[in-house]
Order: C-alpha cells, then structure tokens, then sequence
C-alpha cells in the first residue's frame, strides 16, 4: 500500500465535484500518520499499554513478573510489534491496536476472578492473560495486508505463542519447570476445546479461568 500527496483544484461539473490534478507524488514514511487511513482502537494506545506494564508491575512471583517484562519492557522489536497489532483478521478487534486493547480487556476480566475466586492463582492467571495471544505478532501480517502470514497458515498463534514463552522461559536461571509448564498449558488450553484451535484442554483452574476471559 503506497501513500500518495495529490494537489489539485477541486471544480464543479454536472453539479458534481471533480478534481483537475495538479501533481502527484508517493509520500515517505514519517510524512503521514497511517492512523488517519487505516482503522485503529478508540482508546489510546500508550495509555492502554502503561494498564498492561501496571498488571506487570504488580506481580508477586518473580519468575512471572521477569517473564513478562522479557517481553513487554525489554524487547523493543515485539513491543512494536504488539501495539500495532490487531488481534484478529475480522472477527474481532480487526484493527490497529486491536490485540492490546483485547489482551488487556482479558486481563481485566482475570483481576476480576481472582477477586471473586480466591483459590485462583493471581499471578500465574494475570500473566497468562497478558501472554495468551503473543503468537498474533507473528500468526497476522502487518497492516495494511493484516492477514495470516504462512506460520500462522501452518502453526497458528496458540503453539507459536507457546514456543515464543518457551524461547523466553530457557533465559530465566531458575524458572521452575512446573511453574513454565503451568503457563504453556494456560497458553495451549486457552480456546478452550480441540475444534475451537486449542491443541490441549484446560486441565488448571487458570486455563479454564482464561478460558472464559
């Protein structure tokens, strides 16, 4: 998708407006605002995503509140990525910005659990629900095209979000193998059943928490 400055002198004809062009010339990144063409979220991005980094700074384990910052504070190519994500192709959230203003609406709905169901692990369910759908940074193109790339044909965004958390977990000293395995299976479980996409049920009471988020 190329963007492109017209001038011109704008007439009317047949009582109908018409543009007598002057000149034509491809823009350059950093001249526009792909915001003013393309359809964003509603509510602020940066505000959105300083939400998400409070849920981050409020946790308690350690080993989660590094997992998390491994990729929300300390890589700067997936933050990019994230905030101008969508979280879907149309079915929802079909827009700039999409996948943040959806993960953090999961995520509040997972605050709101732990509040009324106590036995819910409150960590482990709020990261999972900020980490459920990072694979879609990489399963759907950029916009314009916003489309499955061909992992995301072949994978899709629940396993590769799965080996995403993985990759991260290895740089962890010390992560806990059942703590790690206990959020892969939140990540894997999160559709819920087999023909939704999810290749494991939920089998924790935080995948099927995040489940119903």
């Amino acid at each position: 998708l190329d963007y492109v400055e017209i001038t011109g002198l704008v007439k009317e004809f047949n009582s109908a407006l018409q543009i007598s062009i002057n000149r034509a010339r491809k823009v350059h990144e950093g001249e526009y605002d792909p915001a003013d063409y393309l359809p964003v979220s509603r509510f602020d991005i940066d505000s959105m995503y300083a939400e998400l980094l409070a849920y981050i700074d409020g946790m308690k384990n350690p080993y989660l509140k590094r997992l998390c910052e491994s990729f929300f504070r300390n890589d700067k190519d997936f933050i990019a990525r994230f905030k101008k994500s969508s979280a879907a192709k149309s079915v929802h959230h079909g827009f700039i910005g999409g996948l943040l203003e959806h993960t953090l609406s999961v995520t509040k709905l997972c605050e709101y659990y732990t509040g009324a169901y106590p036995e819910l692990k409150k960590d482990l369910l709020i990261s999972v629900a900020i980490l459920h759908d990072i694979g879609k940074v990489r399963e759907l193109s950029e916009f314009p095209m916003n489309d499955y790339t061909d992992d995301g044909q072949l994978l899709g965004h629940i396993v590769m979000g799965s080996e995403m958390i993985y990759e991260k977990i290895k740089g962890i000293e010390g992560f806990p193998e059942r703590l790690a395995s206990e959020v892969r299976h939140c990540i894997l479980a999160h559709h819920g059943e087999y023909e939704f996409g999810s290749p494991k049920k939920p089998a924790l009471i935080e995948a099927m928490a995040l489940n119903f988020a």
